[in-house]
C-alpha cells in the first residue's frame, strides 16, 4: 500500500517510521528543505504526563518510555542521537481540587512517579521559588500585578522524572535516518498545490513544481498548514486547527549549577512555564495562555511575525520572575513560531476523515511532541484497521502501548470526539 505523507515534522517522521514497519510504502514530502525545520524545531520538547484525559497519560507515560530508550526504539543509526534530562517537574494549578487528586491518582495508576506537595514542602524542598498565589494572571501593565493576593499557592504536582528532549530538530532527524534506512523516501523541497481522488480511489498529488505523486493513503501532517491541506483535498472537520502564534523567550539562569538541574515548572496560577536550556546556563519561559492575554490567531501560516515583541518578552518574563524573583531580565533573547492548535480543546485530532484513504494527525503542536512517537503508531494502527475494512467512527482501535503494556481506546483522538475538558494551553 502506498502512502503519502504531508508533512516532515517529528509527528510526519513518526508515522512514517511507523507505517513502514507496518510494510507499507512510504512517501514524506515537505515543501521546506530539512525535516523538523517548522513547528517542531521551536518546540521545548518537554516531556511531562499531567493531562486530564486518561487517555492522554497514558500515551504520555508511553512516550516518556520511547525517548529514555530512543536508541533501542529507533534501531541502528549513524547520527548523533537526542539526549534526554529528567530534572522533574512542578505543575502548580490554581487550586489543588479533586480535579488535580483525580489526575494525580490516574497517574499513580500507571505507576507514574507522582504526589503532591503542601506549600511547606515547596518552601522546604525548591526554596528559590515565591510561593505567593498569582491567580488569576495579570498583564504587567496591570495596576494590580505587583499587589499581594493575599494568599498562598494551595499546592503542587511533582513529577519526578518528567523531562525534555535537547533538541526536537535533532530528534526528527533521528526519526528520519531510521525511517531512511528502512525505505521511506523523503520529498523535500516541494509543495503539494493539489490532492485529487482519482475514479480508482487513488488519489494523485500535484506540486509545486509540476511534479506528481501517486498513492493509495494520504495523510496530513502538515501542522500549522493542516487546515490548507485539508482544503487541498476538500476535507472538512466537525473540530477546527487554527495556527496560533507563540514566543518563547531565554533567560540567564541565575541558579546555574551542574550538579543540580534546574527543575521544569508549569506555572498555571502565574501563566508561564520553563526549563532549563543550554546545560542549565539558561531559562527558556513560554506561556499557558491565561484569560487574559489576547491569543494571536494567525490566518495565513506564511505570513505572521517571526520575531520577539515588546508584549511578549514583557509578560512572560515578568511572570516568571514573580515566581522566581532571582531572575534578572537581561536583554531580549527568544523565538517565534506557529503551533497548530485544535480550537475546540487543544487535543490532537488522530483520525480517519470522510473522504476514504484520507487520514489526519493534526492539532499536534506544542502539546504533542512528547507523544509523537506513538501518535505516529497509533495512525499506523487506524491506518491498517480501516483499509481492511473496520469502521473505527463505531468500532475504535483499541492500542496496546508496547513499552508500557496499558490498552488505550483511541476515540479521545476522534474528529467526532467533541470538544474535551482541558486547560487549553501546550505547556512545552
Amino acid at each position: 500500500m502506498r502512502i503519502t505523507i504531508v508533512g516532515a515534522g517529528v509527528v510526519g517522521c513518526s508515522i512514517a517510521l511507523a507505517t513502514r514497519r507496518l510494510g507499507m510504502d512510504v512517501t514524506v514530502i515537505d515543501k521546506l528543505g530539512a525535516v523538523g525545520h517548522g513547528s517542531t524545531s521551536a518546540s521545548c520538547a518537554i516531556i511531562r504526563r499531567y493531562y486530564s484525559e486518561p487517555g492522554m497519560i497514558a500515551l504520555a507515560n508511553e512516550g516518556a518510555h520511547v525517548w529514555a530508550d530512543w536508541e533501542s526504539f529507533l534501531g541502528p543509526i549513524e547520527d548523533d542521537k537526542i539526549v534526554f534530562p529528567r530534572p522533574g517537574m512542578l505543575f502548580i494549578p490554581p487550586q489543588v481540587d479533586d480535579d488535580v487528586r483525580t489526575i494525580v491518582g490516574e497517574m499513580a495508576k500507571l505507576n507514574i512517579k507522582v504526589s503532591i506537595l503542601d506549600v511547606a514542602e515547596v518552601k522546604q524542598r525548591f526554596s528559590y521559588l515565591n510561593t505567593a498565589s498569582n491567580f488569576p494572571p495579570l498583564p504587567p501593565d496591570h495596576e494590580a500585578f505587583f499587589e499581594s493576593r493575599g494568599r498562598d499557592i494551595e499546592g503542587v504536582v511533582y513529577e519526578e522524572d518528567a523531562g525534555y528532549v535537547v533538541s526536537p530538530g535533532l530528534a526528527t532527524q533521528n526519526l528520519r535516518d531510521a525511517g531512511e534506512r528502512d525505505g521511506v523516501q523523503f520529498q523535500l523541497n516541494r509543495e503539494v498545490c493539489a490532492i485529487d481522488k482519482r475514479d480508482d480511489d487513488t488519489f494523485e498529488l500535484t506540486t509545486t513544481d509540476g511534479g506528481r505523486i501517486e498513492s493509495d493513503v494520504v495523510v496530513n501532517a502538515a501542522g500549522p498548514h493542516s487546515s490548507i491541506v485539508n482544503r487541498l483535498a476538500g476535507v472538512t472537520l466537525p473540530l477546527t486547527t487554527r495556527p496560533l502564534r507563540q514566543e518563547v523567550h531565554t533567560l540567564n539562569n541565575p541558579l546555574f549549577d551542574e550538579s543540580s538541574p534546574l527543575l521544569i515548572v508549569g506555572d498555571m496560577d502565574s501563566g508561564v512555564y520553563w526549563r532549563p536550556e543550554g546545560g542549565g546556563r539558561d531559562i527558556i519561559v513560554g506561556s499557558t495562555e491565561p484569560e487574559c492575554d489576547d491569543l494571536d490567531w494567525i490566518d495565513d501560516p506564511d505570513d505572521y511575525n517571526d520575531g520577539i515583541t515588546e508584549s511578549y518578552w514583557r509578560r512572560q518574563t515578568m511572570r516568571l520572575m514573580q515566581r522566581f524573583p532571582q531572575v534578572k531580565q537581561g536583554p531580549a533573547r527568544g523565538l517565534s513560531a506557529l503551533y497548530d492548535v485544535t480550537v475546540e480543546d487543544w487535543y490532537p485530532i488522530v483520525d480517519r476523515t470522510d473522504l476514504p484513504g484520507y487520514y489526519v494527525c493534526i492539532g499536534t503542536s506544542g502539546s504533542s511532541f512528547k507523544t509523537s512517537p506513538v501518535l505516529g503508531q497509533v495512525l499506523a494502527k487506524i491506518i491498517e484497521a480501516c483499509e481492511k475494512g473496520q469502521d473505527v467512527d463505531h468500532s475504535p482501535v483499541q492500542m496496546k502501548l508496547a513499552y508500557t503494556g496499558y490498552s488505550v481506546d483511541t476515540s479521545f483522538l476522534s474528529r467526532n470526539r467533541g470538544a474535551i475538558h482541558t486547560s487549553g494551553t501546550v505547556i512545552g
